[in-house]
């Protein structure tokens, strides 16, 4: 063998049994086991020891991204506090009675929303907020988390509109932590304050749809539009019946079945195999339906490993805030650009706002900008 030419799988594992085999302490350790087995258990572990040396990183490729996961997890979970936190202002901003730097307009919460820790006149998150949201993942109540679900949590239409709903809210996570929340602090009037702002931007946008509606060519109606969009399960089934033989058909609806089932249920495979990378033991959640207990069980899971993390990334977040949440505050708000909201609207939501206000008031005739936008009431 040359110097570079590295030792085989074989001649590891053949070189730990011979280290192992004469040392004095490994035959005492197995005299307590069936001596017909050691010899299968000493070339076991050599295996293992020779995996483990070779590959010292398989650990932390498998499994330490498990805990990557949780911190990436807690750090959202800070950033879902100050969401709450934004609406409220959002909310009292609605009135026309509170003034803030940075704002014009109301898509502009939707913007600081999207980059929550960049906000600068949010207070920062407090060891009491962790406590309080910890007691939230504790409950029942946010059994439907969804950890990875895009959610507008600055949407103030629809939020409210789904607060007053009895019906399946679109985000059930967003309504059940608003719901924790605003019980907790007394804060479920904001909701109910007079929405002076939207209904200001609602009245120019809508003046200025309207001017410019009138002058496009009229609006032709396609009857194709009210034909529904054909169902590729039942209506796929459908036509194998009427256009296939009867022996053709119960193949193709056979397998258009399997394919149905297999796509209702790859989300549970997807939990099955999350639960394979689990290393301790977790209780299984009990539910007369085997899916739903699955992913309860995995929801369950993440909320404690969640709530075993927020300590640790709170700390880290707390740093860099300082003793003093107030200076930090001030100094936020000092140092952020006039134009901050125009930087961190990366996906250009302010545009058609913008544009369709400002033909509201071309045709009221003001003038055509926003200096002047919030001096005065409607």
């Amino acid at each position: 063998m040359s110097e570079q030419e590295a030792p085989s799988s074989e001649a590891i594992v053949e070189e730990i049994k011979r280290q192992l085999e004469a040392d004095p302490a490994l035959k005492t350790w197995l005299n307590k086991f069936n001596k017909f087995h050691q010899d299968y258990f000493i070339q076991h572990y050599a295996e293992a020891k020779r995996r483990a040396l070779m590959f010292p990183d398989m650990y932390v490729d498998e499994f330490r991204p498990m805990n990557k996961e949780f911190n990436e997890l807690a750090r959202k979970s800070l950033e879902t506090i100050q969401q709450m936190k934004l609406f409220n202002i959002q909310c009292e901003w609605r009135t026309g009675k509170l003034k803030l730097p940075f704002v014009t307009l109301c898509c502009d919460f939707v913007v600081f929303g999207r980059r929550i820790m960049e906000c600068p006149f949010v207070p920062p998150v407090s060891w009491e907020e962790v406590e309080h949201y910890c007691r939230f993942l504790e409950s029942p109540e946010s059994d439907d988390i969804e950890f990875y679900k895009y959610a507008e949590w600055q949407n103030y239409d629809a939020i409210k509109e789904e607060a007053a709903s009895e019906t399946p809210p679109t985000y059930p996570y967003i309504k059940a932590w608003f719901r924790f929340y605003q019980a907790h602090h007394g804060t479920e009037y904001l909701l109910n304050l007079p929405n002076v702002k939207g209904e200001k931007e609602d009245y120019y946008t809508k003046i200025g749809y309207e001017d410019v509606s009138s002058k496009r060519p009229p609006h032709v109606h396609n009857p194709e539009f009210d034909k529904p969009s054909p169902n590729h399960y039942e209506d796929a089934m459908d036509f194998a019946r009427c256009y296939e033989t009867p022996e053709q058909a119960e193949i193709i609806i056979n397998h258009i079945k399997w394919e149905k089932h297999f796509g209702d249920h790859e989300q549970y495979d997807s939990l099955y195999e999350y639960l394979k990378l689990v290393t301790e033991t977790i209780p299984f959640v009990e539910h007369e339906d085997w899916k739903e207990a699955l992913r309860l069980t995995v929801v369950r899971f993440k909320k404690r490993k969640i709530i075993e993390a927020l300590p640790r990334v709170w700390r880290q977040y707390h740093k860099s805030i300082g003793d003093d949440p107030e200076a930090y505050l001030q100094r936020r708000m000092a140092e952020a650009d006039k134009d901050i909201v125009v930087a961190l609207d990366e996906y250009g939501s302010r545009g058609p706002d913008i544009k369709w206000i400002l033909e509201g008031r071309r045709v009221l005739g003001e003038p055509l900008n926003l200096d002047d936008w919030g001096n005065d009431e409607l």
